[in-house]
């Protein structure tokens, strides 16, 4: 036998169809190819399925979380465990610290997260995403009835920083424009004391409906059953290919 003529005998195969006789004769290459690429197309269905319970699993903790209520933020022990809760926190923002994450609306609109300060009433600062606002109104002289002076009592979630994604650009300081939250670096720009295990965001939009709170990314989607079928399906135009290839009709 040479390499890339038939298989073993015992995988050749004479089958009839429609009056007509039919050889399945695989080849090695081509089988060893089909079957290397079967293993790793059905790999990648079978991993996003794992995919798939991993995702909503974490759909789920989120939504349980944020949907049980608003708790008192001092009660919680290990605030760094308790991301998506509500909670209120007593304090108030300190106005004069301002950064921009450019960000879409729930509705896809441009714009950005407004990130300010807020110092609890036990002393500490900590990173506050008040919500969104549009492009038009980055300037703060063009929302100054949107700004909040004094101690203030607020419904917030708790987030936790992340790393930066694959896809996501740097922290550009020199525009003070932010793409994630960076607290240590977000300290040193501003040159103060942050808190760095959590950080704050609103739940409700801010005075005269701006900014817009409640932007909390919790009802995600989950899309690894589509991706998982997918690959099974290109798995099986695989298989189609490859019996296509292998079976002649016997010539008489």
């Amino acid at each position: 036998m040479f390499i890339g003529g038939p298989l073993y005998k015992q995988f050749v195969m004479k089958f009839t169809l429609q009056k007509k006789v039919y050889i399945f004769e695989p080849k090695i290459i081509p089988s060893i190819a089909t079957l290397i690429a079967l293993s790793i197309l059905l790999s990648l269905s079978f991993w996003q399925i794992k995919r798939l319970i991993w995702k909503k699993d974490l759909i789920n903790t989120r939504i349980e979380r944020y949907e049980k209520g608003v708790e008192d933020f001092n009660s919680l022990k290990f605030v760094e465990d308790n991301e998506f809760y509500k909670v209120s926190v007593k304090g108030e923002f300190l106005n004069n610290y301002e950064m921009f994450m450019p960000a879409l609306s729930k509705r896809g609109n441009n714009g950005y997260h407004i990130l300010t300060l807020f110092k609890n009433s036990d002393e500490k600062v900590y990173i506050f995403d008040r919500g969104w606002i549009p492009l038009a109104k980055k300037e703060k002289s063009e929302r100054i009835s949107n700004i909040v002076e004094g101690e203030q009592e607020l419904d917030v979630v708790i987030r936790k920083p992340g790393r930066k994604g694959k896809f996501q650009p740097e922290n550009d300081l020199k525009n003070n424009f932010w793409f994630f939250v960076e607290p240590s670096r977000m300290s040193d720009y501003l040159n103060i004391k942050l808190e760095e295990k959590i950080y704050l965001e609103a739940v409700n939009n801010g005075p005269n409906n701006s900014p817009l709170g409640g932007q909390t990314r919790i009802y995600i989607r989950n899309n690894h059953l589509q991706y998982s079928i997918t690959w099974f399906l290109i798995a099986l135009g695989l298989i189609g290919v490859y019996l296509a290839a292998s079976i002649k009709l016997e010539k008489k």
